[in-house]
């Protein structure tokens, strides 16, 4: 009898802790991580670019090939980089200059920051090339990067330097080439859109038009 009164006593007072909540403690709730375990450092550079903004890895011969398949419209490309100081200058006219002929005209930038060192391929420089081309609204832009080391390009296409800036007409055949041998006046270095490159255009577009 003793020992089914203990017993009974035990199971009482079992029940009675775990409706006070003194029990054996329930598992800890687990929370997981929405990110998860497998995704990006949250410290990862990430480049502040429009989700309409494209940027195409071409050699020349490709862009090229771009500039062919625009047949029956002005054709500007302007080869520029991140570094140099008059094509960042000049670069809003060239988004103007798309702008202002949307129908007419086919504007393309080549960016040429790649140098061409082991250690930094093409895709190094993107973050940075689509961080200037976003902040200067080039969506409208045909946007590329040079696949060549830019001394290379350079001297494939006879340019000490840039800005240099070819102006295609609409049968595809280049119009003129800018550069720094081309200035915008005797008393001026480098090339300039307001002065050279958007007369040169507005005559193609007019002429082509009659």
């Amino acid at each position: 009898m003793q020992s089914a009164r203990s017993g009974l006593w035990t199971s009482l007072a079992v029940t009675a802790l775990a409706l006070l909540g003194c029990g054996t403690p329930a598992a800890p709730t687990v929370k997981k991580d929405p990110i998860g375990t497998n995704s990006v450092d949250k410290t990862t550079p990430v480049a502040e670019a429009s989700d309409t903004l494209e940027l195409k890895e071409l050699s020349w011969d490709q862009l090229q090939e771009v500039v062919a398949r625009h047949k029956g419209k002005v054709v500007v490309v302007d080869i520029w980089s991140t570094s140099c100081e008059p094509c960042l200058r000049e670069f809003p006219h060239l988004v103007a200059l798309q702008q202002r002929h949307p129908d007419d005209v086919v504007c393309i930038s080549f960016d040429c920051d790649y140098i061409g060192a082991k250690n930094k391929a093409v895709g190094y420089y993107r973050e940075r090339v689509l961080k200037q081309l976003t902040s200067q609204h080039a969506e409208k832009l045909i946007n590329g990067m040079s696949t060549l080391a830019a001394d290379e390009l350079f001297q494939q296409l006879d340019i000490d330097s840039i800005p240099a800036v070819y102006v295609y007409d609409r049968t595809g055949k280049l119009s003129k080439r800018f550069d720094n041998r081309t200035p915008a006046s005797d008393s001026e270095e480098g090339i300039s859109y307001e002065k050279q490159i958007d007369p040169l255009v507005a005559d193609l577009v007019k002429a082509d038009n009659i």
